[in-house]
């Protein structure tokens, strides 16, 4: 008989469809279930806060409500999900609750689902390694202290072992410590927060992953990655580096999602040296532009063409207006422009509405 690869708790009512689910997972000695059909019980057990549970609950009426109730418990849980259909709205939820995965019965492929248990197998793996690692500055704290009260090394160890334990199996997948009320102070994003706001607290914090962005809109959505705060790589739709941060400034009520990653697993296409606290003004700026400006930008699908008869060599551009004039006869379509001209979005919205104001563009008669 082997180790299983993971042992979960399934928490509340499971349809006949999720049972057997589990219980083929069983079998095939990858996982090895406990049943908690109360979820008030679980939520009020006494469990170890320094070792993570795996939680799996089942797609029903009940479990938004439970999900909640797990998030707000307070305790290290990675919830994953089953069900046989989920909606727009479930996976809304699942995102902003920081669900760790789903597995819809439509999609379900088993070594797919094999592979993500194993990742989700390591992270706890790493959770684990990680309290052994605090444990262990513990203790020498407390025989410096005891040896060496004077030293200015100890204030410094201590102030390091509280940020260590602060942060201990804290992450954005398993709702330690995190608040069900609307306090969610000790959550690494506040829920009102703003894109700029959420750069400068992964920078501060120095955390190494991916940060995704979603906004409200059709196909918002958009990834940065960071190497111990540092922006490494990111990328929006048809367009990557400064520019898509950029965009992902213009989005309306953004929702964020940060998963960890090892460092010496943090792949680095082109280092960006970029100054974040200047990033995230020149975000704002940008923000503020597009409010200005959003109800003249034209529809992406629109198709644009110049007017030769009001270019003459008495015509003006500005640098920008030029760049994007360019980019109107080489591409055409709003979409096609703002992908792959290198100007901020919001700047090439200026200049096709300033060529428009002129009469130096047009749309395409269909």
């Amino acid at each position: 008989m082997k180790v299983p690869l993971l042992r979960i708790v399934a928490v509340g009512e499971f349809s006949p469809w999720a049972k057997q689910f589990l219980n083929s997972f069983e079998e095939k000695e990858i996982i090895e279930v406990t049943i908690e059909p109360n979820i008030d019980n679980f939520c009020q057990s006494l469990v170890p806060l320094n070792k993570s549970t795996v939680v799996f609950i089942d797609h029903n009426t009940d479990s938004h409500k439970n999900i909640q109730k797990i998030c707000g418990s307070g305790k290290p849980t990675y919830i994953v999900w089953l069900g046989k259909l989920f909606t727009k709205e479930d996976l809304h939820t699942a995102f902003e609750q920081r669900i760790y995965c789903i597995f819809e019965s439509t999609k379900i492929k088993e070594n797919e689902v094999v592979s993500k248990l194993r990742n989700l197998s390591q992270l706890l793996d790493s959770d684990g390694q990680f309290q052994q690692i605090l444990r262990a500055m513990k203790a020498i704290l407390l025989q410096t202290e005891a040896e060496f009260p004077e030293i200015p090394m100890v204030t410094e160890l201590r102030t390091a072992v509280k940020k260590l334990e602060s942060h201990g199996l804290k992450n954005e997948l398993n709702h330690f410590n995190r608040q069900p009320s609307s306090d969610s102070s000790e959550n690494i994003f506040h829920k009102n927060q703003n894109l700029g706001e959420a750069l400068l607290t992964i920078n501060e914090l120095e955390r190494t992953g991916s940060l995704w962005v979603r906004g409200n809109g059709t196909d918002q959505e958009g990834k940065v990655d960071f190497l111990q705060g540092k922006i490494t790589q990111t990328t929006s739709g048809g367009c990557e580096g400064i520019k898509a941060i950029f965009r992902m400034f213009l989005w309306d009520k953004p929702r964020f999602l940060f998963y960890r990653r090892d460092p010496r697993e943090a792949l680095i296409a082109e280092p960006m040296d970029l100054d974040i606290l200047q990033l995230v003004k020149t975000g704002a700026i940008y923000k503020e532009k597009f409010e200005k400006i959003r109800k003249e930008i034209p529809a992406e699908g629109f198709k644009l063409e110049i007017n030769p008869g009001n270019l003459n060599g008495d015509v003006s551009l500005t640098r920008n207006d030029f760049s994007t004039l360019s980019s109107v006869i080489e591409f055409g379509t709003v979409a096609t422009i703002v992908d792959f001209n290198a100007l901020a979005d919001v700047e090439i919205y200026e200049s096709l509405i300033n060529l428009r104001r002129n009469n130096m563009i047009r749309k395409v008669a269909l």
